[in-house]
């Protein structure tokens, strides 16, 4: 499977381009971030992702690691498809979708352009573990350096490892940090393990 392509960009369309790589050229159907940083006549990097279907493939391109990550959790959505979920990504900031997805926010997804009460429902209930489990998983794979984690009276391992789980996801360590002691300072929250205290603190980033 295709998973990146550097070349030059021959031709920017509306939602796609075609990238000339070593003289092939690849058409890439790409989210609107991804786009905004692509120009006709420049040489370019593209995160891919390969769509392989009984009568057709297509390459979807992406900015970034994280909004590739999100568009694959949100295909696996029942009813939503890689057309949908690159709409999906080019109508909202992934850690806008990801803030929504973790606060169960159904009246937000619902005015995003094409998703409608029930696909809304269906992406929550859905995702809103797999966000979490996805983070957790891609910050122990990543954990943070030493020498940046800073422990105090409160802190313990299921906090830093929150902490490096939004960071996997993208966020900066000041925003995680805040998030994850935001989230801790609710009711109820002290004795949560990592993944939920993720999926709390996905509320507050």
């Amino acid at each position: 499977m295709i998973a990146h392509l550097k070349g030059q960009i021959l031709e920017k369309h509306l939602h796609s381009v075609i990238i000339d790589v070593s003289g092939v050229g690849y058409e890439v159907i790409c989210t609107l971030s991804c786009l905004a940083g692509l120009s006709e006549g420049e040489s370019a990097s593209i995160i891919i992702h390969t769509d392989v279907k009984e009568d057709s493939i297509r390459l979807y391109g992406f900015s970034d690691f994280l909004e590739k990550q999100i568009f694959l959790l949100l295909v696996a959505v029942k009813g939503v498809g890689a057309k949908s979920g690159t709409e999906i990504l080019s109508q909202i900031d992934c850690r806008a979708l990801l803030r929504i997805i973790g606060g169960a926010d159904v009246t937000a997804l619902t005015r995003l352009k094409g998703i409608g009460k029930k696909t809304a429902e269906r992406i929550i209930v859905e995702l809103k573990d797999k966000v979490s489990d996805f983070a957790v998983t891609a910050g122990h794979s990543s954990p943070l350096k030493v020498e940046t984690i800073r422990y105090d009276a409160e802190s313990s391992s299921d906090t830093e490892d929150a902490v490096a789980a939004l960071e996997a996801l993208g966020f900066p360590q000041a925003e995680a940090r805040a998030a994850v002691q935001s989230a801790l300072q609710q009711e109820g929250t002290s004795n949560l393990p990592v993944g939920e205290i993720v999926k709390e603190a996905l509320r507050y980033v």
